[in-house]
């Protein structure tokens, strides 16, 4: 049985992706990078490996990738709605701006 690379391409390129995201912290940046680096490593070795199809750790591998693989997903999907929500805070201001120059008195 071959190992699942192409779905650990996906995470290792997220990965990479988010240490690169100004909007985390420095220290979280550095973490994945750090994933990142050794993810790819243990890739380059699962290249040309062959598992025996009821390899438990193989399994666990498995799973554990693709529940990496599904929370990552749902963080940057997160953090779209973080972005999202903050244009909205903008455009609000924008449009509480528009109103308060219509309005006839404001009281301060």
């Amino acid at each position: 049985m071959i190992f699942d690379t192409q779905t650990l391409a996906r995470i290792i390129e997220r990965s990479f992706d988010l240490s690169m995201d100004g909007s985390l912290p420095q220290e979280a940046r550095a973490e994945y990078l750090a994933h990142g680096k050794k993810l790819r490593e243990q890739m380059m070795h699962l290249l040309g490996a062959r598992f025996s199809s009821d390899s438990v750790e193989l399994k666990q591998a498995t799973s554990a990738m693709h529940e990496t693989n599904a929370a990552l997903s749902q963080a940057a999907d997160d953090m779209n709605a973080v972005v999202q929500v903050v244009g909205r805070l903008g455009e609000l201001a924008g449009y509480l701006d528009k109103a308060l120059r219509v309005a006839g008195r404001v009281v301060s």
